[in-house]
């Protein structure tokens, strides 16, 4: 699911490359900045936040337990300690990949600016511009952060009426799970956010002195 090929590398000094003439480099520069922005936007590094996301959901489910353990004393106080070493060892992991995604996605962005930057004609296949798979990260994560900010916003309520009508006050436990609910699920969608959205400005610039035709394709 997940593309364990290299990424294409930056470009070479145009005097160094290996193109016999200017048409073949902006050929090379056209063919890169396509597969950089379809990895960039792939399905696979959606779904590998998605599960990111989903282990931290989980995460602070072990941290709601283990307040809950700790809040009814005696034998849970053991309980509580196991499900606080379990929240670690999925809120930890799921840190760091975060942080890995994060970082892929920042080499990838880095080396389609610097294609773009290696000639000063515009780019003319629309392929760069992604929009399908823009759209396909767009829609679920917009669905995530008002998930999230309606989970988050209801916990809060929640925690500070002392209840809801109908039920006893939510728990500490209950309480932190939620608001770990709903902050996973808004950080989430934002990650997944803001890349589509970045990517589609960021292509609509570039593109935007290239007025295409419909059947013809792109021309100045």
């Amino acid at each position: 699911m997940i593309s364990r090929a290299p990424l294409p590398p930056p470009p070479p000094p145009q005097e160094q490359g290996p193109w016999p003439d200017r048409a073949a480099w902006l050929a090379e520069r056209a063919r890169v900045m396509v597969e950089l922005s379809r990895r960039g936007l792939s399905f696979g590094r959606l779904v590998a936040l998605w599960l990111t996301g989903a282990l931290a959901v989980v995460g602070w489910a072990a941290v709601g337990t283990a307040i809950q353990s700790f809040e009814g004393g005696g034998l849970g106080l053991m309980t509580g300690v196991v499900a606080l070493g379990l929240a670690a060892v999925l809120l930890i992991p799921a840190a760091i990949a975060v942080g890995f995604w994060l970082s892929r996605g920042r080499v990838i962005r880095e080396r389609l600016d610097a294609w773009a930057r290696f000639a000063p004609e515009p780019v003319t296949d629309i392929r760069v511009g992604a929009h399908r798979r823009s759209v396909m990260w767009l829609l679920p994560s917009v669905l995530l952060c008002l998930v999230g900010v309606w989970v988050t916003g209801r916990a809060i309520a929640e925690a500070g009426s002392g209840g809801v009508a109908g039920r006893e006050s939510a728990t500490l436990g209950e309480t932190a799970y939620a608001l770990g609910l709903g902050v996973t699920l808004l950080v989430t969608g934002l990650l997944g956010l803001v890349p589509s959205v970045r990517h589609q400005c960021w292509s609509g610039r570039l593109m935007s002195f290239v007025p295409v035709r419909r059947g013809g394709g792109a021309h100045r």
